[in-house]
């Protein structure tokens, strides 16, 4: 089997992501292996798209005809790839190179990707092109990437989370992701988060009261959570479990080099062994 050139790194929060594709990363680095890593909300992931508006033309000329005055300012952070027109507003708040009108910034988060008001097939059509371009470009290159979470912690998050979509076609979506990413040879290891209540109390012990909140209404006040009367702590613990259970599936049926890696004890020790070994023979010829 071929070296592989992308690592991809999923599970729960508080299941130990972070860490493992950090380790993943200082390990393959010592070893004098070209790496990138990616972790969660990073803007900069070539794969993902965190804090980025998207526009059909249509709805372009009504943001520009609407917000004339900054017309310079939207031609200058705007990208047109394709059929549609791409506003990184998470890079220009981080980099502070520019500051968005209120009444402009809410037009353009009213088209965030993950966040804002697309139908379901811009989502999915968006995101499958972004990862064909990706696997374009590295698939010429000697480096290895890690990524955390974009294979199937965001997509889930969104097709069910947000947009109550049937297991079918978040499997189908997941799937031609799969065979998107085939000629970089990927390997996908994903930690089992066993009690899901006990991993999530750990999660939000660990993160802000702001994340508890934001989480908690993402999942519970839109979507899967409406449909199904979800409420707080609890209906998050249900969401969390229906999540898990497709993703278990997805993992069965992925033709891709794969490991499922409990932590319920948290023997650290343990799942670093497990890692390591993984990766080693990820690059075995």
């Amino acid at each position: 089997m071929a070296e592989t050139k992308l690592i991809i790194v999923e599970g729960m929060w508080g299941s130990g992501k972070s860490t493992t594709a950090k380790l993943i990363y200082d390990h393959l680095t010592k070893a004098g292996i070209d790496t990138r890593a990616y972790l969660e909300g990073d803007l900069n992931n070539p794969a993902d798209y965190d804090k980025v508006a998207c526009f059909t033309q249509e709805e372009y000329n009504e943001l520009v005809e609407k917000h004339i005055d900054s017309l310079k300012l939207i031609e200058e952070i705007t990208q047109c790839k394709g059929n549609y027109y791409f506003i990184e507003y998470g890079k220009l708040q981080q980099e502070l190179t520019h500051e968005l009108p209120n009444e402009l910034f809410a037009d353009v988060m009213h088209k965030d990707i993950y966040d804002g008001n697309l139908p379901l097939e811009r989502y999915c059509e968006v995101h499958l092109n972004r990862w064909n371009e990706f696997v374009q470009a590295h698939k010429k290159e000697e480096s290895v990437i890690v990524f955390e979470c974009c294979f199937l912690q965001n997509p889930l998050s969104a097709m069910l989370g947000r947009y109550d979509a049937s297991e079918e076609m978040i499997s189908n979506y997941v799937l031609k992701l799969a065979d998107l990413i085939k000629p970089l040879n990927p390997s996908l290891l994903y930690f089992h988060p066993g009690d899901v209540r006990s991993i999530l109390n750990r999660a939000f012990h660990e993160r802000s009261s702001e994340w508890r909140d934001g989480v908690t209404q993402y999942y519970t006040q839109q979507g899967y959570g409406r449909s199904h009367g979800l409420k707080g702590f609890n209906g998050l613990v249900e969401f969390l479990k229906v999540r898990t259970e497709i993703e278990l599936n997805i993992i069965d049926d992925l033709l891709v080099k794969k490991t499922v890696i409990r932590n319920d004890d948290f023997n650290w020790e343990r799942v670093q062994q497990e890692v390591i070994q993984f990766v080693e023979d990820s690059f075995e010829g």
